[in-house]
């Protein structure tokens, strides 16, 4: 009987023994797997965040070279129409100070090599001994070959602040259109990135590496040299070997590095301290430890649990990372299953699905019916149309549409491809809805900006002579005159500039009054403006017209002219004359006609044939 027990408990201890063994083994397993997992989101937080803060410094450099780019066009068309250099001179001022107030960052404004000579849009007179063509922003533009390039940044030793050039060639192959921008903006975000203990240092590089923002300010405009080991494997992984992630050591302590590229030339590098990093990995190890020692059910429930949100979690971070941050609401679609699911967005305020999460492939079309604006619904039946997703997106990752919403506001639209089957036909897919009405808006606002004379308001030479030849190219008949005020140098020079200045903006004035908004109203420079009126064919209306105009002319009163009236003298002609007409034969009339009209006292019109 005593050997049976003995038997049994030495059966019972084995069967304990294997227990406890069979446990801790478990234990360690789900500790090390939980300890893994927590430190995969944590690093997967931190490459985040070394991400965003490279999208925040592409960003920042994104308008500057939006404002290049732009005047570059604008430039371009100056050399083809062979506008004079002091046309050209004054368009910098101009946009100088458009994005002075456009631009929230620093920046010292737009400037140019043009056609031999140059031009500064912030007022500034180089020195004798400057040459433009020696200068990095001008040969860095040569080498970028019509392209708008990062110039190479430099240290303002006044401000002790980075600086750096946007440079890009026009297409005379000699001219540079340039802007310069103060990268504090840059050094400020790698200051606050610091502020979080777990970042020992914050840091953006060019390609050689040039230190450009630094946590630390007094390595800003250095060279990062390979002075240590951890500074030589630093370079050797993010400039030669291209990681994005990897771990150095330094007097028995690690630190994990994340970089990510700006522009393919610059990098974003946060390098983090691991004992500050993985702090909070001993609360969760700890504590999962106690809970699994206490009760193995609880442990397998947690586990089931935890595995289950591992697997959503991951599936998230892929959704998110693919739709990022910029998108309002985003929908997952299983084509497998033709169902739909919400990623971002409240499927209760959208109201694109109204609650049914069924049917994509029979209510794509209408979807996109229910949420465009008239104008768009055309093109969204296009792009919504599920029987052509596979041959769009083939070899693609993403196509994208833009339409203006229900609520008259521009909104893009994208599909993005998640996964394949083995097959290699589309899975799951992406339906991204991005607001981009600012956007458009802001565009809008500089093409506004770019046509309009800032001081009367009306159009500028560029914007009015534009518009007039598009008019004539398209068949319309209209009258066209020109016009400038009588002894206005007099004026200028008895009363001043500033009475001068009101006289011009009194004519504009006038000219808003007397003329149709259809009419082409624009001031060509100076006292001188011009108008193209189309539908007015015969020199009846067009008398009834300046009548009109010469009406509102005499009630102008400037007290500083002291009771002088101002008087205008026109020189006004119908198009087309010949079948060979010309926006330069056109001008040349209205000229002579202004010339004769000047030889009479008062306000006076002539027409020319």
């Amino acid at each position: 009987m005593e050997k049976k027990r003995r038997k049994i408990s030495k059966k019972l201890l084995f069967n304990s023994c294997l227990a406890m063994a069979g446990t801790s083994v478990f234990l360690i397993f789900v500790f090390n797997w939980l300890y893994s997992t927590s430190k995969e989101n944590i690093l997967s937080k931190w490459k985040n965040e070394t991400t965003r803060a490279a999208q925040q410094v592409n960003y920042y450099l994104k308008m500057p070279m939006d404002a290049v780019a732009f005047s570059a066009v604008k430039l371009n068309d100056m050399m083809k129409r062979k506008r004079p250099v002091k046309e050209a001179a004054e368009y910098l001022i101009n946009e100088t100070a458009i994005y002075a107030s456009i631009i929230n960052e620093n920046n010292t404004g737009i400037y140019s090599y043009y056609q031999g000579e140059y031009l500064d849009g912030s007022g500034w007179i180089p020195p004798e001994d400057y040459q433009p063509k020696e200068r990095p922003w001008y040969t860095a533009a040569l080498e970028g070959k019509g392209k708008t390039v990062l110039v190479q940044p430099f240290l303002n030793l006044q401000t002790n602040t980075m600086m750096m050039s946007v440079s890009q060639l026009l297409e005379d192959g000699e001219s540079v259109v340039s802007m310069d921008i103060f990268l504090d903006s840059v050094q400020k975000m790698m200051e606050e990135a610091s502020q979080d203990k777990t970042i020992r240092a914050a840091m953006v590089m060019d390609s050689n590496a040039f230190v450009l923002a630094h946590s630390d300010r007094e390595i800003v405009g250095m060279l990062f040299e390979e002075k240590t080991p951890v500074q030589k494997i630093l370079l050797q992984k993010v400039f030669f070997e291209n990681q994005n992630q990897f771990l150095i050591r330094e007097n028995n302590k690690k630190f994990t590095v994340f970089a990510e590229s700006i522009n393919t030339d610059w990098h974003a590098i946060f390098i983090l301290d691991n004992s500050s990093l993985y702090h909070s990995l001993l609360f969760i190890y700890v504590f999962s430890g106690l809970v699994l020692l206490s009760i193995i059910t609880i442990i397998l429930i947690l586990y089931i649990r935890i595995n289950r949100k591992y697997e959503e979690a991951e599936d998230l971070a892929r959704e998110v990372q693919a739709a990022a941050d910029i998108y309002t609401s985003v929908i997952r679609i299983n084509l497998k299953k033709d169902t739909f699911t919400y990623v971002r967005g409240n499927p209760d305020k959208d109201g694109i699905l109204e609650g049914d999460f069924t049917n994509f492939s029979g209510r794509s079309v209408q979807i996109g019916d229910k949420i465009s604006a008239d104008q768009s619904k055309d093109l969204m039946k296009i792009f919504m149309n599920p029987e052509t997703l596979e041959e769009r997106l083939n070899g693609v990752n993403s196509i994208s549409q833009e339409f203006m919403a229900k609520n008259e506001k521009w909104m893009r639209i994208r599909f993005i491809v998640i996964d394949r089957d083995e097959e290699e036909k589309l899975h799951h897919i992406m339906m991204a809805f991005e607001s981009i009405d600012e956007d458009r808006k802001r565009q809008e606002k500089l093409r506004q900006l770019s046509e309009t004379d800032m001081m009367t308001g009306i159009r500028n030479r560029g914007s009015g002579e534009s518009l007039t030849r598009k008019a004539m190219a398209e068949g319309r008949k209209g009258m066209f005159c020109l016009m400038d005020a009588d002894k206005f140098k007099s004026i200028n020079d008895t009363f001043g500039h500033s009475v001068g200045d009101k006289v011009i903006v009194a004519i504009a004035d006038c000219l808003k009054k007397t003329f149709r908004e259809s009419d082409i109203v624009f001031r060509l420079g100076g006292d001188e403006f011009a108008v193209f009126s189309e539908g007015v064919t015969n020199e009846e209306i067009g008398r009834s017209i300046f009548n009109r105009l010469f009406k509102h002319i005499e009630k102008v009163e400037i007290k500083e002219l002291d009771n002088r009236k101002i008087e205008l003298s026109v020189g006004a002609v119908f198009y087309p004359a010949t079948k060979e007409d010309s926006f330069e034969a056109m001008y040349q009339r209205a000229d002579r006609g202004t010339y004769k009209s000047k030889k009479i006292a008062g306000n006076t019109v002539t027409f020319e044939v």
